[in-house]
């Protein structure tokens, strides 16, 4: 049998030719597929990362861009000694090689400094208060100290300047100025007058009097509306005689019909009084 008889006239021939040309089609999809993957990849074509901690975002994409590449923000994190707002960290670490039009990962300090909340630390030593402010990332800058009824304790803190409750919310990282008891004064002072006034504003005045703010009693626990609160009623009362350092107990509330309640209270309880004498 003739070779071209065998290949046109043959089942097995057109079998075995078809097997044939369909290998072949096969090498040349391989062949072209490695060729265009090859060419996809950029085979054999990469680019260093160049360090970019300590940059900023913005200044990390030009540089980045110029090779080909581009920094993805994965994370942000705060760090209090790095710079706001710059690169702390990187995904592929520097001077590592990648193909170009990759991604660069990279983790940011924030942009802002967090907040944290001042801690109760009034009536602790100033041992123990100064750890608890180290531990949330505060510090003390001073201590002060005052007339108080319990020596040796805190009593008031400071931030720049101004009195500050326990919950106040300050920059971490901020110093603080703690204000120490020295026992009772010798010299005497006079409670003011705090009824209708605010909790921050009380404690102005009664620091004011070289006095202390002691219990805060709401009769409806405050639930973020702490500035919507005034004081119906303190003890001991506005007036009254005191040795400096000694303490005030303050009630607040929502409702100012209390405040009107107390008034008519004390001032019956004066009538009376009058009336006796």
């Amino acid at each position: 049998m003739k070779f071209k008889t065998f290949w046109k006239e043959t089942f097995a021939g057109y079998i075995l030719k078809n097997l044939l040309i369909a290998v072949g089609i096969i090498v040349v999809l391989a062949w072209a597929a490695l060729i265009g993957l090859d060419f996809y990849t950029h085979h054999g074509e990469s680019e260093v990362i160049p360090d970019l901690r300590g940059s900023y975002l913005e200044e990390a994409q030009v540089i980045l861009q110029k090779k080909g590449l581009y920094a993805q923000v994965i994370d942000s994190v705060y760090v209090r000694d790095k710079k706001l707002g710059t690169i702390i960290d990187q995904i592929p670490p520097a001077n590592s090689s990648v193909k170009s039009n990759r991604p660069v990962y990279v983790i940011i300090n924030s942009r802002s400094v967090r907040q944290v909340a001042l801690p109760e630390i009034n009536d602790v030593s100033y041992r123990q208060a100064d750890a608890m402010l180290q531990s949330i990332g505060l510090s003390v800058s001073n201590v002060e100290y005052a007339p108080s009824e319990y020596k040796d304790l805190v009593s008031d803190v400071k931030f720049h300047g101004r009195s500050i409750l326990p919950g106040t919310r300050i920059p971490e990282g901020s110093s603080v100025v703690l204000v120490v008891g020295s026992g009772l004064g010798e010299s005497q002072a006079m409670a003011p007058a705090l009824k209708g006034m605010g909790l921050e504003q009380a404690k102005q005045e009664i620091s004011s009097a070289s006095l202390i703010l002691g219990a805060v009693n709401y009769d409806v626990p405050p639930s973020g509306n702490d500035d919507q609160y005034i004081i119906y009623r303190q003890h001991p009362s506005a007036g009254t005689s005191l040795s400096t350092g000694s303490r005030i107990d303050v009630y607040l509330t929502t409702d100012k019909a209390r405040l009107k309640e107390v008034f008519d209270e004390d001032k019956k309880k004066d009538d009376t009084d009058e009336q006796f004498f």
